[in-house]
This record gives structure tokens, sequence and C-alpha cells, in this order.
């Protein structure tokens, strides 16, 4: 009487514990793409889709709806198939895969047929130094019928369809890599440097013509107790493009006085004053020489060259400044005759290229 009550025990337990849903699963063919080169890695595959578990059910030869998916996992199936369907080679772009949309619905038409319909939508990013960015999406339907105990065909309807997206990527690279600014792969700086004209309100930086006194046209401060100021800055312009995937920048650095802003008073209109301020505009031109040599050997890649050229040029502009302020407080703004002797000798040796005694002038007045 016991075993049987026991084995009454066991077979209740077995019949309410859930049975295991039936799943089948397909494998991504390894045969060889028609693709001359892979100029891709897949680095990531992220599902985004709402439904993960499976693709979604097909029928059996028993008329059952089974779960379907993918061997190994949709996101390693996936990476595995695109990095070992062709060969890489050349320049190799670092490639995350989002699945939106991968979905299999299927339907019965009668005991020995089954219809199905195939969604695929893929969005490809670029692996950046901070953030993905976001190239092309991919996407595809496919429908197909099939006897309902040719599972596999199922299986050779996904394989197509995913080859087709790996052509797909890497076609679109293979056509964009030469001239989409995403895709670059190095940044060239290439500094322009030419005599520009004056206007009426510019005189740009000439070594072979100094300033003048009608250089300086706006009204004379009469309270102040300097002779003289000149207004000189420095700009940085330069529009990129992209040419055989690298991104071009080219960068002319500006020196400039504003005579509107500038002005000698009648009675201090001396060739000492006017030196003192053509040294002012010297400094100036110095700091803009620094700046070409910094961008010139910049490491610059196509996340970060913009933010590191625009740091490079508001360093400039403050060191700029810094040594404006040293320049004029050792010299006394010209009234110190001895120290501006010296400066003229700085400065000319930094115009020169020999940078020495300028980096020790700015160490000293940090």
């Amino acid at each position: 009487m016991h075993e049987k009550l026991l084995g009454l025990l066991i077979l209740l337990i077995s019949l309410i514990t859930p049975l295991k849903a039936q799943e089948i699963s397909f494998g991504l063919k390894r045969n060889a793409l028609d693709l001359p080169e892979r100029i891709f890695e897949l680095v990531e595959v992220v599902d985004a889709r709402r439904n993960k578990p499976a693709l979604g059910k097909i029928y059996t030869s028993s008329n059952q709806s089974v779960l379907y998916g993918l061997e190994g996992g949709l996101q390693e199936g996936l990476k595995q198939f695109y990095n070992n369907a062709v060969p890489k080679k050349g320049e190799i772009r670092r490639i995350q895969l989002h699945v939106l949309e991968f979905a299999i619905v299927e339907q019965k038409q009668g005991n020995s047929v089954a219809s199905g319909d195939i969604k695929m939508k893929f969005a490809y990013y670029l692996e950046g130094a901070f953030q993905p960015i976001h190239l092309v999406d991919y996407e595809a339907g496919m429908n197909y019928r099939r006897s309902i105990n040719r599972t596999d065909l199922v299986g050779n309807v996904l394989n197509q369809g995913i080859k087709k997206s790996v052509q797909f990527l890497n076609d679109w690279i293979r056509d964009q890599a030469a001239d989409d600014r995403r895709l670059a792969n190095k940044v060239r700086v290439e500094i322009i440097e030419k005599d520009r004209i004056n206007h009426p309100d510019t005189v740009f930086y000439n070594a072979n013509k100094p300033i003048s006194f009608q250089d300086f046209r706006d009204r004379p401060n009469v309270a102040s107790r300097f002779n003289a100021t000149i207004f000189t800055s420095l700009s940085l312009e330069g529009a990129s493009f992209v040419q055989e995937g690298t991104i071009i920048l080219p960068l002319e650095v500006k020196v400039y006085m504003l005579p509107g802003s500038s002005w000698i008073k009648s009675g201090g209109q001396s060739e000492y004053t006017l030196n003192h301020e053509q040294r002012h505009f010297d400094v100036t031109k110095i700091v803009g020489n620094r700046l070409v040599e910094k961008l010139k050997y910049m490491d610059l890649n196509p996340d970060n060259y913009e933010g590191l050229v625009n740091d490079a040029f508001l360093d400039a502009f403050r060191e700029m400044n810094r040594l404006q302020e040293i320049y004029d407080g050792q010299t006394r703004h010209g009234l110190d005759h001895g120290a501006q002797s010296r400066w003229n000798t700085i400065l000319d040796q930094a115009l020169e290229g020999n940078m020495t005694s300028v980096e020790l002038e700015l160490m000293k007045g940090k």
C-alpha cells in the first residue's frame, strides 16, 4: 500500500511540473561570401529587441509551434559570423551592431505547408573614443513557403538574409570611406602661410613692413600717462574636409593690429615709441609662430581634433596676454630704456626661431 501511494505521488508531481519549452536552433553557415575583403571588425552586438529570448516560433512536423533561435545566442552568433565570413584586410573600422528587429512570424497553410515572414533591422555604429557614432541602418524583409517537414529551410533563408547584411555593411564602408567624415581614420594639419592684404580696419603682421605712425588712427587718451597704445591680436581659421579617408585641416594663424583701436599722441611720435609698440606686435607674432609649431606636431585623431585644436588656440591666446604683460611690466611700458633694449634682443631672437629667452621669461612670469 505504501509503494502504491508513493508511485501516485511521483506521478502527480510529474504532471504539475512545467515542461521546458522546446526550441530549435539554427547555425550560421561559415562558407565564404562573395567579397574580396572585409574592411571592418564587429566588436560588439547589442540586442535592442523588445522580445529577446528567441527569434520567434516555427512549426514542426508534429504540428507543434516551437521557439526558434540562433546557435550560441543571437549576439555571439552574429559577431562570430560577421568576423569569420570574410578575411579582413586593409584599413579596419571597429563596428558595433545594434539589433533593432529580428523576428520570424510563421503561419500554417494547411496540414503540410507553413509560410513565414522574417524582418531584420540592424543599426551600425562606429566605435569612437567617447561614444559610438551612428553610421547607417540595414533593413530587410523576407518571406517563404515550406513543407512542414523542412524546418531547415528557415535556417537557409536566415543565412541568406544575414549574408546580405554583411555584404551591405562592407560595401557601404568601402563606398563611403573616402569621403565620409565619420569613417576618416587620420587627421592631417596643413599650415597656410601667406601675406595678407591690409584693410582700413586691419593691418596684418609683415616682417618686411613694420608699423608706421599712420597705423594709429584712434583718438589718443589725453588722460593716459603713456604716449601710445596698440591693439594686437591673433586668430585661427580653417575649414576641414575629407580626402581619401583622411581629414585635411588647413589652418592659418593670422596676426594683426587694429588701427581703429590703436593711438599715439602727437607729442610722443618718436622712433623709440614706435619701436616699443612694434615690439608688442612682435610678441603677438612670436606667440602665433609658437602656435603654428605646436599645431604641426599635435597628435590628432578624428574623434578629438577639433577640441584639441581649439584648446591649443585658447592656450596661445592666454600666452599672448601673459607675455604682453611681462614685456610691459619689465620695460615699464617702455620707460625703462635698459629693459627695452634687453627685450629688443629677446624678441629678435624669438622671431628668428630661438625661443629660449621667451620661454624663460614665461616661466618666471608665472
